[in-house]
This record gives C-alpha cells, sequence and structure tokens, in this order.
C-alpha cells in the first residue's frame, strides 16, 4: 500500500515541476502584450492583457463558525462560535482579452492567517458545548474571474484552498468521561493539521478596497496519515484541475459566464468533497472521523 501511495504522489507532483521548467508557447497568438495569466496547475493559454495591478493586501473577517464531530458520543451539541481572522498577503488583479474578443477580469490572492473562535462572545446555550480554537495557516489557490465595472471597480466570485494547524481546547474537559475526554483532548492537546475550502464574492472598490463574503468548510484531522492525505489530496487537485480545462473552453467562447460557472461548479464540487470528508478525513480511504468547521464569514481587505 505504501508503495502505491508513493507512485500517486509523485504523479500529483510531476505537473509542479513540469510547470517550473516549462517555457511559455508564444505561437498560442500572433500578438502577445503584458503578461501572462496562468489560470490553473494545468493552463499555458496566453490571453491580451489589459491592466494589471499587484497589491499588498491585509484582510479582516469576522463571523459565525458551527463545530461539528461525528465521533462525538455526547448527546450535547457544540455552540456556535464567533470568529475573527487576519490575512497578511498579496493580491493580483488583471483584465485581459480572450481569443475571441471577450473581456473578463481575474484576481489571485494569497498569505498566512491567523484566526481565533469562540463560543464565549456569543450568547450562549446551555444545553451545549463551550469550546474555543486557534488556527493559523497558509493560503492558497484563492483566485477567481469577474466583472469589471468601472475602470478600478470588480466584482469577483472566487475559490480557494488552505493548509491549517489547529488547536481545539473544549471548556471543563475534565468533566467528560471516556472515550469522549480521550477524543477531544487529542484536538486539545497541540495544534493538529487540517485543511479547507472557501467560496465567496468579493467587492472592489477603486483598487484599493475589498469586501468580501465567504463561506468556508474545514476538516481538523486527529492524526496526520500523510501517504492516505496525499491520495485524498491527489484525488481533490485532479479534479478541480479538469474541471479548470472544462471552464476555460467556456472562456473561449463566452467569458461573460464563466465568472459564474467557476464560482458554482468549484464550490459545489469543494462542497461534495468535503462533505464525504466528515465520516473519513482522508475519503475514499478508510480513516478517522476528523472535527468539522462550517463557518459563514465577512469583511473587509486593505489593498496597497
Amino acid at each position: 500500500m505504501k508503495k502505491s501511495f508513493f507512485v500517486i504522489t509523485l504523479i500529483f507532483l510531476l505537473p509542479l515541476f513540469s510547470n517550473l521548467f516549462a517555457q511559455e508557447d508564444s505561437t498560442d497568438f500572433e500578438q502577445t502584450v503584458g503578461q501572462t495569466y496562468k489560470s490553473n496547475l494545468f493552463s499555458k493559454r496566453t490571453y491580451f492583457n489589459l491592466e494589471f495591478f499587484k497589491h499588498p493586501s491585509i484582510t479582516i473577517y469576522t463571523g459565525f463558525n458551527y463545530p461539528t464531530y461525528v465521533d462525538f458520543n455526547s448527546p450535547n451539541n457544540f455552540n456556535s462560535q464567533n470568529t475573527i481572522s487576519f490575512i497578511l498577503g498579496k493580491t493580483i488583479i488583471e483584465t485581459h482579452k480572450s481569443s475571441k474578443g471577450g473581456e473578463y477580469s481575474v484576481i489571485e490572492s494569497s498569505g498566512l492567517f491567523l484566526e481565533n473562535f469562540s463560543s464565549k462572545w456569543k450568547i450562549q446555550n446551555n444545553s451545549k458545548i463551550d469550546a474555543k480554537m486557534w488556527r493559523f495557516g497558509i493560503l492558497i489557490n484563492d483566485n477567481g474571474y469577474g466583472y469589471r465595472l468601472g475602470k478600478k471597480n470588480y466584482i469577483f466570485l472566487t475559490h480557494s484552498n488552505s493548509f491549517n494547524w489547529s488547536k481545539f481546547d473544549v471548556e471543563n474537559l475534565s468533566t467528560f468521561s471516556p472515550p469522549d475526554s480521550h477524543l477531544l483532548n487529542v484536538f486539545a492537546s497541540q495544534f493538529r493539521f487540517g485543511t479547507s475550502f472557501q467560496s465567496g464574492i468579493s467587492i472592489v472598490l477603486h483598487n484599493s478596497i475589498s469586501l468580501d463574503g465567504r463561506y468556508e468548510r474545514s476538516v481538523v484531522f486527529p492524526g496526520h496519515k500523510f501517504w492516505y492525505w496525499a491520495g485524498s489530496s491527489l484525488i481533490e487537485y485532479i479534479s478541480l484541475g479538469l474541471l479548470d480545462q472544462f471552464i476555460e473552453t467556456i472562456l473561449d467562447s463566452s467569458p461573460y459566464s464563466t465568472p459564474i460557472v467557476n464560482g458554482i461548479l468549484k464550490g459545489a464540487l469543494s462542497f461534495g468533497i468535503y462533505e464525504l470528508r466528515k465520516d473519513k478525513m482522508n475519503w475514499p480511504f478508510n480513516t478517522s472521523a476528523p472535527l468539522f468547521n462550517e463557518t459563514f464569514k465577512f469583511g473587509i481587505k486593505f489593498l496597497f
């Protein structure tokens, strides 16, 4: 089994190395102006670049989180949590014309984030369990297509993934009896690795402020089994890559439909994958259930 996972992981990494050493094909169009936008890992298309903006960015989010854990035996659920998030990163905004002349805009962000979740910030339901969580991580593949509204205003539909580390502390953990006390102590004893996806909308105003809304699903692993995680991630990223290829065909023929189609299809695909991971953290492999979080958040991004 380990050998097969090793082969699968090598296959997964090959596109990364091929992109590092690949040379761009300058024969796609007779005239190419500006920079090349690669919409995903497998794309080598070149478009006319009309405008390009690159910004350092600071993002602040607040919202609500709903934690669940299917292996938990208690009849009581967790209280919902308020959350606050800080992201330091960079944001790139570009406007292009496709090979057939249609105009579209793209956004791409990355960064490091720190978040706090706590049920103590809100009116509590005393029949439920209070908990708090600290989380930090790396935001990757936060991108999407959108529409330009005037010269420096945009609206984007985005999709992103992240790697994160979380520490989940339950109030009065010592009062819980086994096996619940042991299950919860795993997440409270140290920071645990996990992953997440987000789908959302960003409204960029005057190329300096972005008003963002996000829906997020995340999992926290009780233990990190690397080869199972690599196999599960391989399925996820190949699926997203194939979906990117399909979306690019839509971009050629109907660039004005692409932002909506891209946002809906990628969000639906990731939603389904994380739904399957509720019971098996590294679906489709028979692994333990993760701590599962469902978050709604709203915020503002400052673009410098």
